[in-house]
């Protein structure tokens, strides 16, 4: 992995993300909304209700801000002419493209963060974590499972210049299937089963069994372990789609087509 590259790419990140005022919303006011709005649902709830709708909104952001990474940032390129260079660089996109995820990896967990203490100060939900070290532990792991996804994206994200609207179409669909917006028990039976390969899914599972003090059964383990088993592939998977597309893009030169 070239360190540089994915320096370059969290800085040009950061400074996209300074410059243009307008991903605020999308990024860090719209989760908090959203939380807002499921705690007054839920206001005589206590225990798990009101820890699903705090996980609602805090996933919700972390899932957006990765999908900015991945997805606009590619259009981005396209539209100001530096994905084809980028593309024929030495350097290889994903590096770039992973740098950019740290950096909005880090605006979604702070954006959870703040979702759980605002969530606290303006409605007292009184909500105990049980072990905080470990439940913010499993938090950053599936906010990495999120990134991975997003990187899968990004692959396919560089054969279109409809990113944007594939982004927006993918959004609350995983968002969704995860089990952030409520338990995928409640969800059809085929949805059920798609969730058994979002890595999010199980770590949204192991956050709810870190809240209520059940790190010691097999169940939180497990969902930890699976998670890490899935977000390997979701790398994998994700280097070899970029090799493959950089392949074909530098023999056929095709690249002004998407």
């Amino acid at each position: 992995m070239n360190y540089r590259a994915s320096l370059a790419g969290f800085k040009q990140a950061f400074i996209n993300f300074i410059a243009d005022p307008q991903w605020i919303i999308p990024s860090i006011i719209a989760p908090f909304i959203f939380t807002i709005v499921a705690l007054m649902i839920y206001n005589d709830s206590s225990g798990p209700v009101v820890l699903q709708a705090v996980l609602g909104g805090g996933v919700l952001g972390m899932w957006g801000n990765t999908l900015y990474s991945s997805g606009w940032s590619i259009s981005y390129d396209r539209y100001n002419g530096t994905l084809e260079p980028l593309m024929v660089s030495p350097t290889k996109i994903m590096d770039v493209v992973a740098g950019r995820a740290v950096w909005h990896t880090i605006i979604g967990l702070s954006n959870a963060v703040l979702v759980f203490v605002v969530a606290e100060i303006m409605f007292d939900t009184s909500l105990t974590l049980q072990n905080p070290l470990l439940f913010f532990a499993v938090l950053i792991m599936t906010l990495f499972s999120l990134a991975s996804i997003g990187l899968i994206f990004s692959a396919f994200f560089v054969l279109t210049r409809t990113s944007s609207v594939l982004m927006s179409s993918l959004e609350f669909p995983i968002y969704v299937v995860s089990g952030a917006l409520f338990p995928v028990t409640l969800l059809p039976s085929w949805a059920s089963w798609v969730s058994l390969g979002l890595a999010p899914a199980w770590g949204v599972d192991a956050m709810r069994y870190a809240a209520f003090g059940a790190f010691e059964t097999m169940d939180l383990l497990t969902d930890v372990g699976v998670m890490i088993i899935l977000i390997v592939a979701y790398l994998v998977i994700a280097a070899g789609l970029f090799r493959r597309i950089e392949r074909n893009v530098r023999s056929h030169g095709n690249m002004g087509r998407f």
